[in-house]
């Protein structure tokens, strides 16, 4: 069984990860941990695997620390970067912190899974899109025939929530009006704005009409 610390100051994303790895036979996620001091702590109380690690957590040079700190404190344990940053030169310092795979925020389950098993086989983990940014120095660009960029795949549910959001309903209006919990609700909110790759609802919605999603 390979041992999972997840390590990332959002409760809502750590659940929906430990969601993912929930179902798999040989992975089990054995801690949560919001802070860095509590990495720390239970760290050195306990043995894991693999920890997932946001390195914006809270900052990117706390994650960098914390990625270096785990590496040459316990080599047994591999770190794998989950994050939304796609910079090349981020990468490239995640890997001299001892990080033995990196991902974005939008990744599949199949893919975190791959990863996971992966670096505990004492292996490197990239995917297609971390390899190109890093030999061609910038984010991955894939381009339709139109010449737009693929859209990103919703599931319903996101739909769901992505059209109730432009029409300016609250969290709890839309747990109501979906029959879920507002966390729920928090989670896909979560969920769509790193498949769309924007900070904000904002930019979200207007993302989102640009890419006729919604009207």
């Amino acid at each position: 069984m390979i041992r999972v610390l997840i390590a990332d100051d959002h409760n809502v994303f750590v659940e929906g990860i430990d969601s993912l790895i929930s179902g798999a036979l040989d992975i089990k996620v054995t801690e949560r941990c919001y802070t860095v001091g509590s990495v720390v702590d239970r760290l050195s109380q306990i043995s894991v695997d693999v920890v997932l690690l946001d390195i914006s957590f809270p900052q990117i040079e706390d994650g960098l620390n914390l990625c270096e700190h785990i590496t040459r404190t316990y080599p047994k344990t591999k770190v794998v970067a989950l994050t939304m940053h796609d910079d090349a030169s981020l990468i490239k310092r995640v890997v001299k912190k001892g990080a033995k795979g990196y991902l974005l925020k939008n990744t599949t389950k199949t893919e975190l899974l791959q990863a996971i098993k992966t670096v505990h086989n004492e292996k490197q983990y990239f995917n297609e899109t971390i390899t190109h940014i890093l030999l061609n120095e910038g984010p991955k660009t894939r381009k339709s025939a139109a010449g737009v960029g693929v859209k990103p795949n919703l599931t319903p549910r996101e739909s769901e929530v992505l059209m109730l959001m432009a029409q300016g309903l609250t969290t709890q209006q839309m747990a109501t009006q979906l029959f879920v919990s507002a966390k729920a609700v928090e989670f896909h909110r979560s969920s769509l704005l790193m498949k769309f790759g924007v900070p904000n609802t904002a930019l979200l919605i207007k993302t989102a009409m640009e890419m006729q999603y919604i009207d």
